[in-house]
């Protein structure tokens, strides 16, 4: 197959999304299929990638610390390209420019076209409308419009949660149109802890000024207030007072990151609490494996790869409840998931403290991570990406009502094998 993926954000932006993509781009070729990306200008080509094509972009002025880019939502020359690349499917990954331009590319060259929602835009209105809180009704009410309209002549969409998947049909009001729930899952392996020997993990927690007998309470992510980063702070003096050989460590950077400095000094913890500004991916594994305990207040994640990531390295979470993170972590088995902001301080020191708990938390969730592979990705995707190019290929031959149930068949078609596919996965 030669699959087509349009993307507003990709490397070196830091992002789940980008996480996402570049996974579906290694396990795609693994399979041996052709992917070509279709990305912002300054977008960075792994070695491995020989297929990116670039439009012309600016510097999106809107959180702009992410390096995100806006592009034009069409280009005459990369158009051109594409027709003589002869795509099989078009897999759109945003809803602004490269989106746009994957839907018009599908249109003129009549090639199927699937959506991937990994955002619930909603939760991030407020970086582009400065409302308290994103919280106006009228803002919630364009994004949510904004997003239906994009996904209304896909053949289908991929949502990474049952969450994502509930906000589609129930909040944007998405009818008619099939919505499969295919996790992006993880490669386990860069982050297992036999990986790193214990004189690199002290070396790297001396660097970061902790001390070789200190615990590691780790945030890893944006800096961003959707994230919720405040509400753990807030636990963290009375942790520091009974566990005083403690550090709260935040890996990564964004918008939040100052107005979090001044509130630790507020709270007189800023000498126990440790802000690394962004690091390269390739040491994000590293730093997981000096943690001791992962924790999360957020609850505007669409599938939360983190905590997956967390698992894969062998470290406990504590969590804010969330009914996504709820399909796969089990509160009291591999996580801890938190109902009451005030009763994070006792969660998170019963996890540092109570090794029954602790190693019970890390062996159900490395089963847990390996549950949710990459592998799984890939298999459930390429079988997806078959049955749709099968599906438009047969539409254009039937009438109206032989359209329509030849539909029917494919998508239930599609629902049993993802479901079988998971089973297989879980023996």
């Amino acid at each position: 197959m030669k699959i087509g993926i349009f993307t507003d954000a990709y490397n070196p932006v830091t992002s789940g999304v980008v996480t996402s993509i570049n996974m579906l781009e290694r396990e795609m070729k693994k399979r041996g299929h052709e992917v070509y990306v279709f990305a912002p200008s300054k977008s960075i080509q792994p070695k491995e990638n020989q297929n990116l094509y670039m439009l012309k972009s600016m510097p999106l002025i809107v959180a702009r610390q992410y390096k995100n880019r806006l592009a034009a939502f069409y280009s005459r020359e990369v158009a051109k390209k594409i027709k003589e690349l002869n795509l099989d499917i078009v897999h759109t990954q945003s809803e602004f420019s490269l989106g746009l331009f994957g839907k018009i590319i599908a249109r003129k060259y009549h090639i199927p076209f699937i959506h991937t929602y990994h955002t619930m835009w909603e939760d991030y209105i407020h970086y582009i409308i400065p409302i308290k809180g994103g919280r106006n009704i009228y803002t919630k009410r364009f994004a949510r419009t904004f997003s239906k309209n994009f996904v209304t002549k896909a053949e289908c969409i991929i949502a990474p949660s049952k969450k994502t998947e509930k906000y589609l049909k129930y909040k944007c009001k998405v009818k008619n149109k099939p919505i499969y729930i295919i996790p992006t899952g993880i490669d386990i392996k860069p982050f297992e802890k036999e990986n790193f020997s214990e004189q690199e993990r002290t070396k790297l927690k001396e660097s970061l000024g902790i001390k070789p007998d200190e615990k590691v309470i780790l945030f890893l992510g944006r800096v961003a207030e959707e994230k919720s980063i405040h509400i753990l702070l807030e636990s963290m003096p009375l942790i520091f007072k009974q566990a005083p050989k403690t550090k709260f460590l935040i890996v990564g950077d964004g918008p939040s990151k100052e107005d979090l400095m001044e509130q630790a000094k507020k709270l007189k913890i800023e000498n126990q609490v440790i802000f690394t500004g962004k690091i390269p991916w390739i040491d994000v594994p590293k730093y997981y494996n000096i943690g001791d305990v992962f924790v999360n207040a957020s609850i505007t994640e669409t599938q939360g790869l983190t905590f997956l990531e967390a698992m894969a390295s062998s470290v406990p979470i504590v969590a804010k409840y969330a009914p996504n993170l709820a399909e796969f972590i089990t509160h009291n088995k591999n996580g801890i998931l938190v109902k009451h902001d005030a009763d994070f301080a006792k969660s998170i020191l019963n996890v540092l403290e109570n090794d029954a708990l602790r190693n019970k938390l890390i062996t159900n969730g490395l089963i847990t991570a390996k549950q949710n592979s990459s592998e799984e990705f890939g298999d459930k995707l390429e079988m997806l990406y078959q049955e749709i190019i099968d599906l438009y290929q047969k539409k254009k031959e039937l009438n109206v009502k032989e359209k329509e149930k030849q539909t029917r068949t494919i998508y239930k078609r599609i629902t049993n094998k993802l479901l079988e596919l998971t089973k297989l996965k879980k023996k």
